[in-house]
């Protein structure tokens, strides 16, 4: 793996995320009407990922302690 391979894989989720948060953030200031359902929608995703990413590694560390535990 080259070192642009490896800095996109790093930093490649949370650029978009930063960028969906940038057009929610600008539609929900600039925009009327629709923009502002879209807006919502924009800044909603960021939310689900970290919920989502969240409650995996919980389900992930659960299952590590449960296999750690047995003999």
């Amino acid at each position: 793996m080259n070192a642009e391979q490896h800095r996109l894989r790093i930093w490649g989720i949370p650029a978009i995320l930063a960028l969906v948060t940038a057009f929610g953030l600008l539609s929900a200031l600039l925009g009327t009407g629709i923009w502002h359902g879209l807006a919502w929608i924009a800044l909603l995703i960021p939310i689900a990922v970290g919920l989502t990413c969240s409650f995996r590694s919980k389900g992930l560390d659960d299952k590590n302690k449960k296999a750690v535990a047995k003999p």
